[in-house]
């Protein structure tokens, strides 16, 4: 299969980009999809909740009133998860939220995320001129993301670091590319460059 290359200030190239079908052309599968994502978002969360048990709430230490003849209900300690500023019964407490799926899935979940984005032509493929001055190559970005959020593929630091720090691009390397900044961007403007070798890393090629 073969794509567009497009120049970065958006105009058509006489060249073509011969894409890889076991990457680009996958059906959808969107149990793989969310079952990866489900654990990527998984991974991001940090156990830091965190609640104090009877034994640790500071106090207590005395039995309230006698066990008997009060007419009250017996109670052993001020600090019961039954009173006021008490412990907590069932305490959140360094909980490990770390899942683990296997790499196949992983690629294979990368490569389904980038069908669909080719099938929705929301991928740009484009030849860089890194020539230019950072401000040059940071406005014909700017013009070809039309405003929405866009995600920049290419492994050339001055095309990353030329639109590094704005509002609604990200960029990344292809290297790193991952089903979650995959789908979290409504399109993807990519070196050329980059093709060869994330077919090569989603193939597990050397």
């Amino acid at each position: 299969m073969q794509s567009k290359i497009i120049s970065q200030k958006g105009k058509a190239t006489e060249k073509k980009l011969t894409l890889d079908k076991e990457v680009w052309g996958l059906p959808e599968n969107i149990d793989l999809v969310t079952q990866v994502l489900y654990v990527y978002n998984s991974n991001k969360r940090r156990g830091t909740a965190h609640a104090k048990t009877r034994a640790q709430v500071a106090g207590g230490g005395r039995k309230p009133w006698r066990q008997k003849g009060t007419g009250r209900a017996r109670a052993g300690s001020i600090r019961s998860p039954l009173w006021v500023k008490g412990g907590v019964t069932f305490v959140p407490s360094d909980r490990n939220w770390k899942k683990k799926v296997n790499e196949k899935m992983k690629k294979k979940a990368t490569a389904t995320a980038l069908s669909s984005k080719l099938r929705e032509e929301k991928i740009k493929f484009v030849k860089f001129n890194t020539k230019d001055e950072l401000k040059a190559l940071r406005e014909d970005i700017v013009k070809l993301s039309e405003g929405v959020k866009t995600l920049v593929v290419s492994e050339d630091e001055k095309v990353l670091k030329s639109v590094r720090n704005i509002k609604k691009l990200k960029t990344t390397n292809p290297k790193i590319l991952n089903i979650f900044n995959t789908l979290d961007n409504k399109q993807i403007i990519m070196d050329a460059d980059s093709v060869e070798i994330i077919e090569k890393r989603l193939k597990n090629e050397k």
